[in-house]
């Protein structure tokens, strides 16, 4: 079965939610937050509320549609997402 691959590399630091992406793409992925952030970054899915990821952390969904996805942190604080279409 072909997949695309997706990686995407977030500097956040603005204050505001940013979205994973803009056009709808269902596909399974790993979030994670950068190991060196000085702080924890938000992730929120729908709008919902948000949950504080420590540096470090990560975790894996799976048939997600990435644009549901919004992140948030402080400047400097690095994210990285990556994975395949479904």
């Amino acid at each position: 079965m072909p997949a695309n691959v997706y990686m995407k590399s977030f500097n956040l630091g603005s204050g505001s939610y940013v979205k994973l992406a803009d056009v709808s793409t269902v596909m399974n992925m790993t979030i994670i937050a950068g190991s060196k952030n000085s702080g924890s970054v938000n992730v929120r899915f729908r709008g919902g509320t948000p949950v504080s990821w420590p540096p470090g952390a990560a975790a894996m969904f799976e048939g997600v549609d990435i644009t549901e996805f919004e992140v948030q942190g402080a400047a400097g604080h690095l994210l990285l997402v990556v994975g395949y279409t479904r």
